[in-house]
Protein backbone atom coordinates (compact mmCIF):
# COMPACT_ATOMS: atom_id res chain seq x y z
CA UNK A 1 0.00 0.00 0.00
CA UNK A 2 1.17 3.41 -0.85
CA UNK A 3 0.14 6.88 0.67
CA UNK A 4 0.95 10.07 -0.91
CA UNK A 5 0.86 12.98 1.57
CA UNK A 6 -2.49 15.12 1.22
CA UNK A 7 -1.17 17.95 -0.80
CA UNK A 8 1.34 15.73 -3.08
CA UNK A 9 0.21 16.93 -6.68
CA UNK A 10 0.05 14.36 -9.70
CA UNK A 11 3.22 15.65 -11.81
CA UNK A 12 5.10 15.25 -8.46
CA UNK A 13 4.09 11.90 -8.26
CA UNK A 14 5.60 10.99 -11.02
CA UNK A 15 9.25 11.62 -9.85
CA UNK A 16 9.34 9.24 -6.86
CA UNK A 17 11.58 7.09 -8.98
CA UNK A 18 14.06 10.49 -8.38
CA UNK A 19 13.18 10.76 -4.43
CA UNK A 20 15.60 9.47 -1.76
CA UNK A 21 14.99 5.81 -1.01
CA UNK A 22 14.59 5.08 2.65
CA UNK A 23 13.90 1.55 4.20
CA UNK A 24 12.35 0.91 7.71
CA UNK A 25 12.18 -2.21 8.72
CA UNK A 26 9.33 -2.35 11.67
CA UNK A 27 6.00 -0.59 12.68
CA UNK A 28 6.64 -0.79 16.48
CA UNK A 29 7.35 2.15 18.30
CA UNK A 30 10.98 2.21 17.40
CA UNK A 31 9.55 2.11 13.60
CA UNK A 32 7.15 4.52 14.01
CA UNK A 33 9.27 6.93 16.24
CA UNK A 34 12.10 6.63 13.61
CA UNK A 35 9.47 7.66 10.50
CA UNK A 36 8.47 10.60 12.56
CA UNK A 37 11.61 11.77 13.37
CA UNK A 38 12.71 11.44 8.89
CA UNK A 39 9.35 13.30 8.55
CA UNK A 40 10.69 16.34 10.64
CA UNK A 41 14.30 16.08 9.98
CA UNK A 42 15.00 15.42 6.53
CA UNK A 43 14.44 18.46 4.46
CA UNK A 44 14.31 17.23 1.18
CA UNK A 45 11.53 15.12 -0.42
CA UNK A 46 12.24 11.08 0.12
CA UNK A 47 9.80 7.77 -0.42
CA UNK A 48 9.89 6.10 2.72
CA UNK A 49 8.70 1.73 2.72
CA UNK A 50 7.33 0.28 6.16
CA UNK A 51 8.32 -3.62 5.98
CA UNK A 52 6.55 -5.39 8.61
CA UNK A 53 5.07 -8.65 7.48
CA UNK A 54 2.25 -8.73 10.65
CA UNK A 55 -1.06 -7.14 10.04
CA UNK A 56 -1.60 -5.81 13.85
CA UNK A 57 1.26 -3.83 15.05
CA UNK A 58 2.08 -3.81 18.85
CA UNK A 59 3.27 0.12 19.42
CA UNK A 60 4.96 -1.05 22.80
CA UNK A 61 6.97 -3.59 21.99
CA UNK A 62 10.15 -2.05 21.61
CA UNK A 63 9.64 -0.73 24.93
CA UNK A 64 9.74 -4.64 26.75
CA UNK A 65 5.89 -4.63 27.36
CA UNK A 66 2.41 -5.32 24.90
CA UNK A 67 0.09 -1.80 24.17
CA UNK A 68 -2.04 -3.80 26.37
CA UNK A 69 -0.34 -3.35 29.55
CA UNK A 70 0.76 -0.42 31.59
CA UNK A 71 3.82 1.46 30.57
CA UNK A 72 6.62 1.46 33.03
CA UNK A 73 7.66 5.06 32.30
CA UNK A 74 5.56 7.88 33.28
CA UNK A 75 4.02 10.23 31.66
CA UNK A 76 7.03 13.12 32.04
CA UNK A 77 9.29 10.42 29.82
CA UNK A 78 6.95 9.31 26.59
CA UNK A 79 6.86 12.57 24.80
CA UNK A 80 8.20 12.07 21.38
CA UNK A 81 9.15 15.49 20.37
CA UNK A 82 12.35 16.32 22.36
CA UNK A 83 11.74 19.69 21.92
CA UNK A 84 8.60 20.04 23.73
CA UNK A 85 8.88 17.79 26.59
CA UNK A 86 5.28 18.16 27.59
CA UNK A 87 3.98 17.09 24.67
CA UNK A 88 2.08 13.91 25.90
CA UNK A 89 0.74 15.28 28.91
CA UNK A 90 -0.47 18.22 26.84
CA UNK A 91 -2.12 15.31 24.76
CA UNK A 92 -3.40 13.51 27.58
CA UNK A 93 -5.47 16.75 29.29
CA UNK A 94 -7.32 16.92 25.52
CA UNK A 95 -8.79 13.46 25.88
CA UNK A 96 -11.62 13.22 28.14
CA UNK A 97 -11.84 9.49 28.39
CA UNK A 98 -8.61 9.32 29.75
CA UNK A 99 -9.12 12.79 32.04
CA UNK A 100 -12.09 10.34 33.73
CA UNK A 101 -10.12 7.50 34.02
CA UNK A 102 -7.93 9.67 36.16
CA UNK A 103 -10.11 11.37 38.27
CA UNK A 104 -10.09 15.24 39.15
CA UNK A 105 -6.81 15.06 40.75
CA UNK A 106 -4.06 16.64 37.84
CA UNK A 107 -1.62 17.12 40.72
CA UNK A 108 0.49 14.35 39.58
CA UNK A 109 -0.41 13.68 36.36
CA UNK A 110 3.08 13.66 35.32
CA UNK A 111 4.13 10.78 37.49
CA UNK A 112 1.20 8.94 36.40
CA UNK A 113 1.50 5.48 34.32
CA UNK A 114 -0.42 5.16 31.32
CA UNK A 115 -1.64 2.25 29.60
CA UNK A 116 0.10 1.21 26.21
CA UNK A 117 -3.00 1.70 24.30
CA UNK A 118 -3.36 5.40 25.44
CA UNK A 119 0.31 5.73 24.58
CA UNK A 120 -0.43 3.64 21.03
CA UNK A 121 -3.27 6.17 20.07
CA UNK A 122 -0.95 9.04 21.10
CA UNK A 123 1.98 8.03 18.77
CA UNK A 124 -0.22 7.51 16.31
CA UNK A 125 -2.04 10.33 16.16
CA UNK A 126 1.35 12.56 15.86
CA UNK A 127 2.55 10.19 12.74
CA UNK A 128 -0.23 10.85 10.96
CA UNK A 129 0.24 14.60 11.51
CA UNK A 130 3.52 14.78 10.62
CA UNK A 131 3.17 12.60 7.37
CA UNK A 132 0.58 15.70 6.74
CA UNK A 133 3.20 18.27 7.42
CA UNK A 134 4.80 16.50 4.15
CA UNK A 135 3.59 17.06 0.89
CA UNK A 136 6.65 16.05 -0.54
CA UNK A 137 7.04 12.63 0.74
CA UNK A 138 5.51 9.22 0.07
CA UNK A 139 5.06 6.52 2.28
CA UNK A 140 5.07 3.07 1.43
CA UNK A 141 3.30 0.02 4.03
CA UNK A 142 4.87 -3.89 2.54
CA UNK A 143 3.88 -6.70 4.27
CA UNK A 144 6.58 -9.18 2.92
CA UNK A 145 9.39 -9.84 4.90
CA UNK A 146 13.09 -8.97 4.88
CA UNK A 147 14.70 -11.87 3.77
CA UNK A 148 18.86 -9.86 3.33
CA UNK A 149 20.26 -6.34 3.45
CA UNK A 150 23.68 -5.93 1.05
CA UNK A 151 25.45 -3.32 -0.57
CA UNK A 152 24.07 -1.92 -3.64
CA UNK A 153 26.48 -2.13 -6.62
CA UNK A 154 25.55 1.55 -7.38
CA UNK A 155 25.96 2.85 -3.96
CA UNK A 156 23.42 2.37 -1.27
CA UNK A 157 22.22 -0.68 0.28
CA UNK A 158 20.07 -3.51 -1.53
CA UNK A 159 16.90 -5.15 0.18
CA UNK A 160 15.59 -8.75 -0.65
CA UNK A 161 12.16 -8.74 0.33
CA UNK A 162 8.83 -11.64 -0.24
CA UNK A 163 9.63 -14.29 -3.19
CA UNK A 164 12.66 -12.96 -4.72
CA UNK A 165 12.48 -9.32 -5.26
CA UNK A 166 14.93 -6.65 -4.46
CA UNK A 167 15.05 -3.16 -3.75
CA UNK A 168 18.01 -0.57 -3.59
CA UNK A 169 17.93 2.20 -0.74
CA UNK A 170 19.72 5.40 0.14
CA UNK A 171 19.35 4.43 3.81
CA UNK A 172 18.04 1.31 5.95
CA UNK A 173 16.45 1.35 9.24
CA UNK A 174 16.22 -1.36 11.12
CA UNK A 175 13.91 -0.93 14.23
CA UNK A 176 12.34 -4.42 14.66
CA UNK A 177 12.54 -5.25 18.09
CA UNK A 178 14.13 -8.27 16.95
CA UNK A 179 15.69 -9.19 20.47
CA UNK A 180 11.64 -9.18 21.95
CA UNK A 181 8.84 -12.00 22.56
CA UNK A 182 6.83 -12.46 19.17
CA UNK A 183 3.09 -11.89 20.15
CA UNK A 184 2.28 -14.94 18.07
CA UNK A 185 4.35 -16.96 21.08
CA UNK A 186 1.39 -16.69 23.56
CA UNK A 187 -1.37 -19.29 22.45
CA UNK A 188 -5.09 -18.69 23.83
CA UNK A 189 -5.84 -19.54 27.51
CA UNK A 190 -7.70 -22.78 27.65
CA UNK A 191 -11.02 -22.52 28.90
CA UNK A 192 -10.06 -25.43 32.06
CA UNK A 193 -7.16 -23.36 32.75
CA UNK A 194 -6.35 -23.20 36.67
CA UNK A 195 -2.57 -22.89 36.67
CA UNK A 196 -0.32 -21.01 34.74
CA UNK A 197 3.83 -21.33 33.87
CA UNK A 198 5.53 -17.59 33.09
CA UNK A 199 8.69 -17.92 31.52
CA UNK A 200 10.84 -15.14 32.44
CA UNK A 201 11.95 -12.28 35.40
CA UNK A 202 11.50 -9.27 33.67
CA UNK A 203 8.76 -6.42 33.59
CA UNK A 204 6.61 -7.85 30.57
CA UNK A 205 6.57 -11.57 32.64
CA UNK A 206 5.40 -10.25 35.75
CA UNK A 207 2.69 -8.32 33.96
CA UNK A 208 1.55 -11.02 31.83
CA UNK A 209 1.38 -13.15 35.36
CA UNK A 210 -1.02 -10.43 37.18
CA UNK A 211 -3.20 -9.60 34.10
CA UNK A 212 -3.85 -13.68 34.33
CA UNK A 213 -4.65 -13.63 37.91
CA UNK A 214 -6.95 -10.37 37.67
CA UNK A 215 -8.90 -11.74 35.07
CA UNK A 216 -9.59 -14.71 36.46
CA UNK A 217 -8.14 -17.03 33.76
CA UNK A 218 -6.23 -18.99 36.29
CA UNK A 219 -5.82 -19.21 40.16
CA UNK A 220 -2.01 -19.42 40.47
CA UNK A 221 1.17 -18.46 38.45
CA UNK A 222 4.53 -19.92 38.67
CA UNK A 223 6.62 -16.81 37.50
CA UNK A 224 9.97 -18.92 35.99
CA UNK A 225 13.17 -16.39 36.49
CA UNK A 226 16.79 -18.38 35.67
CA UNK A 227 18.30 -15.54 37.91
CA UNK A 228 15.84 -15.12 40.57
CA UNK A 229 15.41 -11.61 40.61
CA UNK A 230 12.45 -9.93 39.81
CA UNK A 231 12.04 -6.24 39.02
CA UNK A 232 12.05 -3.22 41.74
CA UNK A 233 10.15 -0.61 41.90
CA UNK A 234 10.02 2.91 40.79
CA UNK A 235 9.56 5.30 43.49
CA UNK A 236 6.06 6.96 44.51
CA UNK A 237 6.77 9.90 42.75
CA UNK A 238 9.35 10.63 40.03
CA UNK A 239 12.77 10.64 40.86
CA UNK A 240 15.50 12.85 38.41
CA UNK A 241 19.35 11.61 38.40
CA UNK A 242 21.18 12.00 41.73
CA UNK A 243 24.37 12.71 42.01
CA UNK A 244 27.67 12.39 43.97
CA UNK A 245 30.31 14.51 44.65
CA UNK A 246 32.86 11.47 44.26
CA UNK A 247 33.60 10.26 40.58
CA UNK A 248 32.31 6.96 40.24
CA UNK A 249 35.38 4.31 39.79
CA UNK A 250 36.26 3.22 36.51
CA UNK A 251 36.56 -0.87 36.87
CA UNK A 252 33.31 -2.88 37.37
CA UNK A 253 34.13 -3.87 40.87
CA UNK A 254 34.52 -0.51 41.98
CA UNK A 255 31.89 0.85 40.20
CA UNK A 256 29.16 -1.28 41.32
CA UNK A 257 30.83 -1.11 44.97
CA UNK A 258 30.41 2.53 44.84
CA UNK A 259 26.75 2.43 43.37
CA UNK A 260 25.57 -0.03 46.36
CA UNK A 261 27.19 2.19 48.58
CA UNK A 262 25.49 5.57 47.17
CA UNK A 263 22.31 3.84 47.17
CA UNK A 264 22.33 2.53 50.72
CA UNK A 265 23.13 6.08 51.91
CA UNK A 266 20.03 7.54 50.08
CA UNK A 267 17.71 4.98 51.24
CA UNK A 268 19.00 5.59 54.77
CA UNK A 269 18.37 9.15 54.43
CA UNK A 270 14.71 8.55 52.92
CA UNK A 271 15.93 9.96 49.49
CA UNK A 272 15.35 6.17 47.93
CA UNK A 273 18.17 4.71 45.67
CA UNK A 274 15.89 5.38 42.49
CA UNK A 275 17.68 8.67 42.17
CA UNK A 276 21.43 6.96 42.63
CA UNK A 277 20.63 4.47 40.02
CA UNK A 278 19.32 7.10 37.61
CA UNK A 279 22.75 9.68 37.82
CA UNK A 280 24.46 5.82 37.66
CA UNK A 281 22.66 5.13 34.31
CA UNK A 282 23.42 8.39 32.53
CA UNK A 283 27.46 7.64 33.09
CA UNK A 284 26.15 4.03 31.84
CA UNK A 285 27.74 4.41 28.43
CA UNK A 286 31.25 5.31 29.54
CA UNK A 287 31.56 3.57 32.32
CA UNK A 288 30.87 0.51 29.89
CA UNK A 289 33.43 1.55 27.11
CA UNK A 290 36.07 1.70 29.46
CA UNK A 291 35.82 -1.66 31.26
CA UNK A 292 38.23 -4.50 29.36
CA UNK A 293 36.40 -7.77 27.68
CA UNK A 294 37.10 -9.75 30.51
CA UNK A 295 35.11 -7.37 32.89
CA UNK A 296 32.68 -6.85 30.65
CA UNK A 297 32.59 -11.09 30.59
CA UNK A 298 31.55 -10.78 34.36
CA UNK A 299 29.38 -8.33 34.14
CA UNK A 300 26.76 -10.26 31.77
CA UNK A 301 27.90 -13.50 34.06
CA UNK A 302 27.22 -11.80 37.39
CA UNK A 303 26.07 -8.33 37.44
CA UNK A 304 23.72 -8.12 34.45
CA UNK A 305 20.90 -9.89 36.13
CA UNK A 306 20.39 -7.82 39.25
CA UNK A 307 21.21 -4.30 37.61
CA UNK A 308 18.47 -4.92 35.01
CA UNK A 309 16.13 -5.97 37.90
CA UNK A 310 16.76 -2.24 39.04
CA UNK A 311 16.73 -0.55 35.53
CA UNK A 312 13.41 -1.65 34.31
CA UNK A 313 11.20 -0.73 37.58
CA UNK A 314 7.20 -1.68 37.89
CA UNK A 315 4.75 0.92 38.59
CA UNK A 316 4.83 0.70 42.33
CA UNK A 317 0.95 -0.38 42.02
CA UNK A 318 2.10 -3.34 39.96
CA UNK A 319 5.06 -3.67 42.51
CA UNK A 320 2.55 -3.95 45.46
CA UNK A 321 0.09 -6.27 43.67
CA UNK A 322 3.09 -9.03 42.86
CA UNK A 323 4.11 -9.15 46.62
CA UNK A 324 0.77 -9.56 47.49
CA UNK A 325 0.24 -12.41 45.25
CA UNK A 326 3.51 -14.01 46.20
CA UNK A 327 2.60 -13.70 50.06
CA UNK A 328 -0.99 -15.03 49.59
CA UNK A 329 0.33 -18.14 47.13
CA UNK A 330 -1.31 -16.67 44.13
CA UNK A 331 2.28 -16.30 42.30
CA UNK A 332 5.36 -18.80 43.08
CA UNK A 333 8.72 -17.70 42.58
CA UNK A 334 11.01 -20.37 41.39
CA UNK A 335 14.81 -19.83 40.29
CA UNK A 336 15.02 -21.90 37.28
CA UNK A 337 16.50 -22.13 34.25
CA UNK A 338 13.67 -23.74 31.49
CA UNK A 339 15.00 -27.12 29.57
CA UNK A 340 12.09 -27.69 27.23
CA UNK A 341 8.35 -26.38 27.04
CA UNK A 342 5.76 -29.26 26.92
CA UNK A 343 1.93 -28.86 26.60
CA UNK A 344 1.33 -29.87 29.70
CA UNK A 345 3.99 -27.82 31.62
CA UNK A 346 7.86 -27.51 31.55
CA UNK A 347 11.25 -29.22 32.10
CA UNK A 348 12.80 -27.16 34.61
CA UNK A 349 16.87 -27.32 35.27
CA UNK A 350 17.73 -26.65 38.91
CA UNK A 351 20.63 -26.84 41.26
CA UNK A 352 19.03 -30.09 42.70
CA UNK A 353 18.67 -31.59 39.41
CA UNK A 354 15.89 -31.73 36.79
CA UNK A 355 12.28 -31.32 37.28
CA UNK A 356 8.89 -31.50 35.72
CA UNK A 357 6.55 -28.73 36.69
CA UNK A 358 2.85 -29.23 35.58
CA UNK A 359 0.43 -26.45 34.08
CA UNK A 360 -2.58 -25.68 32.02
CA UNK A 361 -0.50 -23.48 29.89
CA UNK A 362 2.52 -21.56 29.43
CA UNK A 363 3.56 -17.98 28.20
CA UNK A 364 7.21 -17.26 27.22
CA UNK A 365 7.96 -14.39 28.21
CA UNK A 366 11.80 -14.08 28.24
CA UNK A 367 14.27 -11.59 26.65
CA UNK A 368 16.07 -13.37 23.24
CA UNK A 369 19.00 -11.56 22.03
CA UNK A 370 18.43 -10.69 18.87
CA UNK A 371 21.63 -11.38 16.84
CA UNK A 372 21.57 -14.87 18.24
CA UNK A 373 18.13 -16.06 16.76
CA UNK A 374 17.14 -13.58 13.86
CA UNK A 375 18.53 -14.71 11.03
CA UNK A 376 18.48 -11.41 9.30
CA UNK A 377 20.96 -9.91 11.45
CA UNK A 378 22.89 -13.14 11.46
CA UNK A 379 23.09 -12.00 7.65
CA UNK A 380 24.25 -8.94 8.29
CA UNK A 381 27.14 -9.46 10.71
CA UNK A 382 28.53 -12.26 8.42
CA UNK A 383 28.31 -9.93 5.16
CA UNK A 384 30.21 -7.78 6.95
CA UNK A 385 27.89 -5.33 7.86
CA UNK A 386 27.64 -4.38 11.45
CA UNK A 387 29.42 -7.02 14.16
CA UNK A 388 27.81 -7.79 16.86
CA UNK A 389 27.84 -6.79 20.71
CA UNK A 390 29.75 -8.20 23.45
CA UNK A 391 26.94 -9.38 25.28
CA UNK A 392 25.36 -11.23 22.19
CA UNK A 393 22.46 -8.39 22.47
CA UNK A 394 22.71 -7.42 19.37
CA UNK A 395 24.73 -4.89 16.99
CA UNK A 396 27.45 -2.13 17.60
CA UNK A 397 25.65 1.04 16.57
CA UNK A 398 26.98 4.39 17.59
CA UNK A 399 24.77 7.24 19.36
CA UNK A 400 22.58 7.74 16.13
CA UNK A 401 22.49 4.17 15.55
CA UNK A 402 24.58 3.40 12.87
CA UNK A 403 26.06 0.50 12.69
CA UNK A 404 29.92 -0.31 12.04
CA UNK A 405 31.85 -3.57 11.70
CA UNK A 406 35.76 -4.22 12.45
CA UNK A 407 36.90 -1.49 9.99
CA UNK A 408 34.60 0.63 9.80
CA UNK A 409 31.06 1.90 10.08
CA UNK A 410 28.34 1.39 7.07
CA UNK A 411 26.71 4.65 6.35
CA UNK A 412 23.19 4.21 5.64
CA UNK A 413 22.93 1.52 8.05
CA UNK A 414 21.21 1.89 11.25
CA UNK A 415 19.85 -0.41 14.35
CA UNK A 416 17.48 1.93 16.02
CA UNK A 417 16.27 1.11 19.92
CA UNK A 418 16.99 -2.45 21.32
CA UNK A 419 18.69 -4.11 18.67
CA UNK A 420 21.50 -1.67 20.30
CA UNK A 421 21.23 -2.55 23.70
CA UNK A 422 24.69 -3.66 23.76
CA UNK A 423 26.12 -0.73 23.13
CA UNK A 424 23.93 1.93 24.41
CA UNK A 425 22.43 1.49 27.78
CA UNK A 426 18.56 2.59 28.06
CA UNK A 427 18.07 2.46 24.58
CA UNK A 428 14.76 0.09 24.46
CA UNK A 429 13.05 3.07 26.58
CA UNK A 430 10.77 5.81 25.31
CA UNK A 431 13.18 9.17 25.80
CA UNK A 432 16.36 7.45 24.63
CA UNK A 433 14.65 6.05 21.50
CA UNK A 434 13.05 9.57 20.58
CA UNK A 435 16.73 11.20 20.92
CA UNK A 436 18.45 8.43 18.62
CA UNK A 437 15.60 8.44 16.49
CA UNK A 438 15.77 12.50 15.75
CA UNK A 439 19.66 11.94 15.94
CA UNK A 440 19.98 10.13 13.32
CA UNK A 441 17.45 11.45 11.00
CA UNK A 442 20.05 14.72 11.13
CA UNK A 443 22.70 12.76 10.30
CA UNK A 444 21.29 11.40 7.35
CA UNK A 445 19.64 14.83 6.60
CA UNK A 446 23.27 15.68 6.28
CA UNK A 447 24.33 12.95 4.14
CA UNK A 448 21.50 13.36 1.51
CA UNK A 449 22.38 17.62 1.51
CA UNK A 450 25.86 16.50 0.59
CA UNK A 451 24.76 13.82 -2.01
CA UNK A 452 22.59 16.20 -3.70
CA UNK A 453 25.43 19.04 -3.49
CA UNK A 454 27.65 16.51 -5.49
CA UNK A 455 25.09 15.59 -7.70
CA UNK A 456 24.71 19.33 -8.89
CA UNK A 457 28.25 20.12 -8.75
CA UNK A 458 29.02 17.09 -11.28
CA UNK A 459 25.57 18.62 -13.73
CA UNK A 460 27.62 21.49 -13.98
CA UNK A 461 30.66 20.33 -15.00
CA UNK A 462 29.49 18.12 -17.62
CA UNK A 463 30.14 20.18 -20.76
CA UNK A 464 27.37 21.42 -22.55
Amino acid sequence: MTLLSPRFSSSQSEDIDHLAKIAIIGRGFTGIMTAIALFKGIECPFHLVMFDPRPKIDIGEAVNQSSATVLTSRVRDLSIDPAVRNDFRQWLEKDDAWRHRLGSDFVDIEDSFVPGETFRTYVYGRFSEALTKRPDVVVQFLSESVTAIDRHPQAGLSIAFGAGQRKRFDAVFLASGYGLRDSSDEAATPNAARTAVVIGGGVQAVDKALILLSEGKVSHVSLISESGFLPQSHANAAVGAVFTDQPIPRTLRGAFRFLRQAAMRADAQGLGWQGIMNGFRSNARDLWEGLTPQERGRFKRHVQAVYESHRNRLPPEHYRRLHHAIETGAITVRKAKVDRIATNGVLLSTPAGFEVLGSDMTIDCRFRPSGADNPLVRSIVSDGLAKSDELGIGIVVDECGQTSNARSSCRGLFAMGPLGLGSIPDIDLVPQIVLQSHAAAASLNGWLGEAAREAVGKTSTVPG
